[in-house]
């Protein structure tokens, strides 16, 4: 069927995106706009089919499952590492690092972090939009309209979005302000709820329905005198103004060629099922445990409905009386050979449904890979320690696994396609900024400063007095320098001179090692290492690398290395007392007779 227009081709790809359902095998059919509103209902515990009146009781085994994936998966802008690829600039990648933590910080990266392995988790796709800000946006998948059901990236793309009359002001001078006005007058106080029959709410405020439409669309759509045959990369964003699901009519807010869909979008899939643009998440895994389980929690509600207490006897005194008005421990007297019994009311079987709701719950958290502990529940009595440490690493595993497909997004699309290019051209631009430096970064900052310092001084005195300093009071003076610059902090100030960062090579690594998972249990090993090497006092001096696992001890304690550095600089091998101390190789050998 040939469509006349945007308008009529957005209307006819919603309907189908909402009733077409795209064959998986020959057994199983699959729609997207049906799977994100299950997986959306399941993730929040609501039921997917009839009403969440609470007439229904539903026993919610995913959400705990959910916020275990949630802290395996997450990581933090510290395990971000960006540097200079280029041997020759190390310092340059030394800035970039030091500062990408603060730029992080300051368009909450960690936030955005966080939505894409929410999105992940529960729908496993994952669409980031490039809003051309430094921090993209991530795409929730209830507002797609329209998108290619087998392969997201694959054809156009239609986001639906609700603007408020502000909102859509702040566009003029971008798109058509005539339209803009135009659809404002328009506007009422409703808004569509998506993923519910397009259910209409009442709101306060008016607000505009736009959809903004990008993909390979035809040349006629821009230019009437393109050949239909002519396709190319468009941008629409058009209001639809027909009534009565007679949707073929709008205003167009604004039209005009685009980027390539790839480089306006970027998505991710984790578990892919081949022929679904969606993979498999956790929480499609739950589905029927859920099902399930709430099938059994509504059997224990009407066995616990069933049960009654009801008193039968014969006789016509006692009878239709209300044994809940009488007081307590009252005593009744019944008619001979007509005696008061009770009725057997109470709950049959009740032990088989709680034992299968517990069976499903187990299941679901195997399913999950969410062992007792990750879910703060107490192991069962006798559990060894280390067994249920070994446990937790390796429900860890899969965690780990999607935790990694994560991070090389980051690393090998969103950081390489689109961060990188946004920090360095922010630190081009001239700026003074400080962070917490570790104690390894301040100490080859340290030597540097101080040896520059010490150096200049020399000079100045030689040229000024012809004095030439000794070798020990060079390294007496660096001492004092060493103190003073260790005694202000971790925390130093940076300053990146402009265009210092032109063009230069740029890529990033992600430091996901589980670090967080085995800190105890390596703090623990250090610890035992340390206090065997420790019988020995000058360990720090005569073994190479000592302090630098004394320093890894201390930040896997969660310790600043840097308040410890007394420890590993005070205990110096001291020269015996039958060995002479070293001299200055500049000075005459003394003779052992005292001076004159």
């Amino acid at each position: 069927m040939e469509l006349k227009n945007v308008y009529d081709y957005i209307v006819t790809e919603i309907n189908n995106y909402k009733t077409v359902r795209v064959p998986i095998t020959d057994s199983t059919d699959w729609n997207m706009s049906e799977y994100i509103e299950r997986c959306t209902n399941v993730s929040n515990g609501w039921y997917h089919k009839g009403k969440n009146d609470g007439l229904r009781p539903y026993k919610d085994i995913v959400t705990p499952i959910i916020n275990v994936a949630k802290r395996s998966e997450g990581f933090d802008v510290k395990d971000i590492v960006p540097y200079v690829d280029n041997i020759d600039e190390n310092y340059k990648s030394f800035l970039v690092k030091r500062y990408h933590p603060k730029w992080a910080r300051k368009y909450e990266l960690d936030t955005f972090i966080d939505e894409v392995v929410t999105s992940s988790i529960v729908y496993d796709l994952v669409l980031v939009k490039n809003i051309n800000t430094v921090r993209p946006e991530l795409v929730p998948l209830q507002k797609i309209a329209f998108c290619d059901q087998t392969d997201i990236m694959s054809g156009p793309i239609a986001i639906k979005h609700q603007y408020t009359p502000a909102q859509l002001t702040t566009y003029k001078g971008k798109w058509d302000a005539d339209a803009i006005d135009e659809v404002i007058l328009k506007s009422i106080e409703e808004k569509v709820q998506p993923n519910h029959n397009d259910s209409k709410v009442k709101t306060p405020g008016k607000y505009i329905e736009v959809y903004e439409l990008r993909g390979y669309l035809p040349k006629s759509w821009l230019d009437e005198n393109a050949s239909p045959f002519e396709y190319e990369h468009q941008l629409h964003i058009v209001s639809i103004t027909g009534v009565d699901k007679d949707l073929s009519s709008g205003v167009t807010l604004y039209k005009g060629k685009d980027k390539p869909l790839d480089e306006t979008f970027k998505s991710l899939v984790i578990e892919p099922v081949f022929g679904r643009a969606c993979g498999r998440s956790i929480v499609e895994t739950l589905f029927e445990p859920q099902v399930w389980t709430n099938y059994s929690a509504q059997k224990i509600k009407k066995l616990l409905d069933a049960a009654i207490t009801v008193f039968q006897s014969a006789s016509d005194e006692l009878a239709d009386q209300d044994l809940t008005e009488l007081p307590a421990n009252t005593i009744i007297k019944h008619e001979d050979n007509k005696p008061i019994t009770k009725v057997d009311g109470n709950v049959q079987n009740l032990p088989a449904f709680t034992n299968y709701q517990i069976s499903l719950e187990n299941d679901a958290r195997v399913l999950g890979s969410a062992s007792d502990a990750q879910l703060g529940t107490n192991p069962v009595s006798g559990t060894p320690f280390a067994l249920q440490s070994l446990v937790v690493q390796q429900g860890q595993g899969i965690h780990e696994f999607r935790q990694g497909k994560i991070a090389t997004f980051f690393a090998d699309v969103l950081y390489r396609d689109w961060f990188l290019k946004m920090l360095v051209k922010e630190m081009n631009n001239g700026l003074t900024f400080s962070e917490e430096l570790s104690l390894e970064e301040i100490t080859d900052i340290c030597e540097k400063i101080i040896t520059n310092e010490v150096e200049e001084e020399i000079s100045e005195k030689i040229l000024t007095t012809g004095i030439v300093p000794t070798k020990q009071e060079r390294e007496a003076l660096k001492q004092v320098k060493r103190e003073e610059f260790m005694k202000k902090g971790n925390r130093k100030f940076f300053e990146v001179m402009k265009d210092e960062l032109k063009d230069i090579p740029m890529d990033v690594y992600v430091n996901i090692k589980g670090k967080q998972a085995n800190m105890a249990q390596n703090a623990d090993k250090l610890t035992n290492l340390i206090r065997t090497v420790m019988q020995n006092p000058t360990a720090f001096s005569q073994i190479p690398g000592m302090s630098k696992l004394f320093n890894q001890l201390l930040e896997n304690s969660g310790l600043s290395a840097v308040d410890f550095t007394p420890i590993t600089t005070a205990i110096q091998a001291q020269p015996s007392a039958d060995q002479p101390a070293p001299q200055d190789i500049n000075q005459p050998a003394t003779t052992g007779q005292p001076n004159q």
